[in-house]
């Protein structure tokens, strides 16, 4: 029985540093299929962008007119200035059931999991504990 985050968090775990551009995050969030997406700066996590923030601001970039200055500045937009700063943060050996309360209190779709030193180790969403769940259901029935 699973029990652990360590035992379903995705490990291998894309990340950016705050000052990518914004368009290079959305990029490579479209490119890998992926809604969650850590900002790390000297190896400890700083930030997380989701693609709801992406689908926001974009949004808004798109309706503003490039020739004024606020449309402008939107149009150069960094991860930086989306991101969720000092994101919630989970460590490995945190009950499966302990992320799921998180996330149901939080209203998020995924916890970076992260040692004692801030320092990126994976990554869990609700799609892994749904997996967990469906196989742990399978290899009963």
């Amino acid at each position: 029985m699973i029990t652990e985050v360590s035992e379903i968090m995705e490990r291998k775990v894309l990340s950016l540093p705050p000052g990518a551009a914004l368009i290079e995050a959305a990029e490579m969030m479209h490119d890998h299929n992926i809604r969650h997406l850590p900002i790390v700066e000297h190896n400890e996590v700083v930030g997380v962008l989701s693609d709801r923030d992406l689908r926001s601001y974009l949004e808004e970039v798109y309706r503003s007119s490039v020739e004024t200055p606020a449309g402008l500045r939107r149009k150069n937009l960094t991860v930086r200035d989306v991101m969720h700063a000092k994101p919630l943060t989970i460590d490995p050996g945190t009950a499966v059931s302990d992320a799921i309360d998180i996330m149901l209190e939080q209203k998020i779709g995924a916890l970076i999991v992260a040692d004692t030193l801030n320092q990126l180790k994976g990554i869990v969403s609700y799609e892994d504990i749904l997996r967990s769940v469906r196989d742990e259901y399978e290899a009963r029935v």
